[in-house]
């Protein structure tokens, strides 16, 4: 059942048109499934990248569960592979792991890719495997750290034509700066991001810079303002139907209603919030989707 990976569209699930393949890729996720079962028991060859080609379909259509796994068969065959191939699965490892939760293999895909860093000649694999080492620099505590890996993927990622991680990257960079107290330039980062995915339609990126947003009002001790963007984020993640966002939604509300005085509703939206994290497959204290981890 080989297919060809020169037809599958690598980009343009990262810009203009991407709702379009998002529902074709659909359509076919049964042949989908079914190819890559084949290369597994077949040709592992072509498998990397097509996991790198397919990671945002996945991602968007809620089967980063099933994709974790057929990474994970994969990876005891990484160090058989070149470089390249080697770190298209690592990569793909690492962000796949960080959306399941599994801290203990996303750290350890990331820090088996960062050696290949020089290795690594396609700008755009270099610039996201830049962004996935950031997002799991938090999970031993590293916030500085994770900061300026975003900011550098941020850097290389501009001077690409990929409107969908520069955005990820710009929002990544924006919720890392609210983390560590730099609020003014955090709010620049979240309102670009925000003002890109409207650009290119980018709808669950949209509504997941508004609940940033929203949490970065509350956090400054405004809450009327957090209010009206975190109402507008969750209309936009029911609209598109974005669990994972709804649940980040969800979460930012809960920290709403306790800051505002009412710790019951606060313990019932925050209950809720984590049903829906459960039941997406979202790591505990990170709600993620299109990686992007929420500190």
């Amino acid at each position: 059942m080989p297919i060809t990976t020169g037809r599958w569209p690598s980009g343009r699930l990262r810009g203009v048109g991407h709702r379009e393949w998002a529902e074709r890729l659909q359509a076919e996720a049964g042949n989908l499934a079914a190819a890559l079962g084949w290369y597994l028991g077949h040709d592992t060859g072509p498998l990397p990248h097509l996991f790198r080609v397919l990671w945002l379909f996945w991602e968007l259509r809620d089967h980063m569960g099933e994709a974790h796994a057929w990474v994970e068969q994969l990876l005891p065959a990484a160090d058989s592979l070149n470089p390249p191939a080697r770190a298209e699965l690592l990569w793909a490892s690492a962000v796949a792991a960080i959306e399941v939760g599994d801290d203990a293999a996303a750290l350890a895909a990331s820090q088996r890719l960062a050696p290949l860093l020089v290795e690594i000649d396609d700008p755009h694999l270099h610039a996201v495997s830049q962004l996935a080492m950031a997002w799991t620099s938090p999970i031993v505590g590293d916030f500085d750290g994770a900061l300026r890996g975003a900011l550098v993927s941020l850097e290389e990622l501009r001077d690409q034509d990929e409107p969908y991680w520069t955005a990820v990257a710009v929002l990544s960079a924006g919720d890392l700066e609210m983390a560590v107290g730099r609020h003014d330039i955090a709010q620049r980062h979240l309102r670009e991001a925000r003002d890109l995915a409207e650009r290119f339609d980018f709808a669950w990126l949209a509504a997941w810079s508004r609940v940033q947003l929203g949490t970065l009002a509350l956090v400054r001790g405004r809450l009327d303002e957090a209010l009206a963007l975190l109402d507008a984020a969750l209309g936009l993640s029911l609209t598109v139907r974005s669990t994972l966002n709804v649940s980040l939604s969800l979460a930012a509300f809960a920290r709403l209603a306790f800051v505002a005085g009412d710790p019951e509703r606060a313990v019932l939206l925050a209950g809720a919030s984590e049903g829906l994290r459960r039941g997406s497959a979202c790591g505990p204290g990170r709600c993620c989707g299109g990686g992007r981890p929420s500190w």
